[in-house]
């Protein structure tokens, strides 16, 4: 039975589950807390990956009596050993916690639905589906890379008032102000990867960390089909050159990629078709398997149509500042893809920003 409180409760558990953002993946976020009596006796979230889980937190950290009392939790228990940290289900049954709220079941086959029959079976009272989409927001990562084994796909660009990322193809084009670089900065965070091209590598020769905020930096892809970034580039020769990694032919230059191995960057070597190109879909199905649940595209204008000839943006975030450059280049060929709907429109001051969602 839902109990006017369990929303409220859940809601907390979303904001524990917030702060563990670029450091669980590709663990979900996850937040608990203890009630008993109508007060909360103890609260945790899963801090790092490889770390106790918010559940196991929440129970370990506490001397009080857990007799009788509920438990939320806005993902599925844990039941399984196919990790490296204990179930959460056992100790959760062996502390006396007698009710468990939770807001979304984990996709995760070796959980799915098992969790919850556990904890039944045991006599403990489960409520499920408190803040549903909610919690699927949060969780919007995991969940996607569960489902299609392939990571969660946002695309960012910035462009001016007419529609244009860059007055020129062969230099870079300063567009957005400081307000939208500390928000991508923030999005860097959060996501376990940044993707760019090797032309906007030559072109504007990025840093891709987080520089601007507080937080920890994401692996920078490049994709280089023909190897032919500069090798004096920021990412390949900065402090965080051992989160570079580059996938680039099977059949590019051997030396260079030896050169750059030698720096701590990881090559990574596929097929590619005559031109040098790479598949994106197959770069994008790798670095699942490389424990990549989210990446977040950066550039340039043909790796944004790329991603969307193949229909694999999940997320689209315009940046639009108030000026006119006239003539350029633009993020794509022809309209936003009709599955993106746009979601969200704020202010940045002097910019805006305009965040488009995948519906179907």
């Amino acid at each position: 039975m839902i109990d006017s409180k369990d929303y409220e409760y859940i809601q907390k558990c979303f904001e524990l589950a917030r702060n563990g953002r670029g450091l669980v993946s590709p663990n979900p976020l996850v937040g608990a807390v203890i009630v008993k009596d109508g007060e909360i006796i103890s609260e945790g979230y899963h801090k790092k990956y490889g770390g106790n889980h918010a559940e196991a937190e929440a129970i370990l950290t506490t001397e009080q009596d857990l007799t009788g009392a509920t438990l939320y939790c806005n993902l599925e228990p844990c039941c399984h050993t196919d990790k490296q940290t204990p179930p959460c289900v056992p100790l959760i049954i062996k502390s006396g916690i007698k009710r468990v709220v939770i807001s979304n079941l984990d996709p995760n086959p070796l959980v799915n639905g098992k969790g919850i029959l556990q904890l039944s079976a045991a006599g403990i009272e489960v409520t499920t589906g408190i803040l549903a989409d909610s919690g699927e927001k949060l969780n919007r990562f995991f969940f996607k890379a569960v489902r299609k084994k392939i990571p969660y796909i946002t695309i960012k660009f910035a462009q001016s008032k007419d529609g244009f990322i860059n007055s020129n193809k062969a230099e870079r084009t300063k567009i957005t102000s400081d307000n939208s670089d500390v928000f991508v900065h923030h999005q860097r965070s959060i996501f376990d990867a940044v993707l760019v091209g090797a032309k906007t590598i030559n072109i504007d020769n990025p840093e891709l960390t987080v520089r601007k905020v507080e937080g920890r930096n994401p692996i920078r892809i490049i994709l280089d089909g023909m190897l032919s970034s500069n090798i004096n580039s920021n990412v390949f020769n900065d402090e965080w050159k051992n989160h570079t990694w580059v996938f680039t032919s099977k059949t590019a230059n051997d030396a260079k990629k030896e050169m750059l191995r030698q720096r701590g960057i990881r090559i990574i070597e596929m097929f590619s078709d005559s031109h040098g190109k790479l598949d994106i879909d197959v770069v994008m199905r790798l670095l699942y398997t490389k424990k990549i649940s989210s990446v977040f595209v950066e550039g340039g204008s043909d790796i944004f149509s790329q991603f969307i000839r193949k229909d694999l943006i999940d997320e689209l975030i315009i940046l639009e500042a108030p000026i006119f450059l006239g003539k350029g280049i633009k993020a794509f060929n022809g309209e936003i893809p009709k599955n993106l709907k746009l979601e969200l429109i704020e202010a940045l001051p002097p910019d805006e920003k305009k965040v488009f969602k995948r519906i179907d």
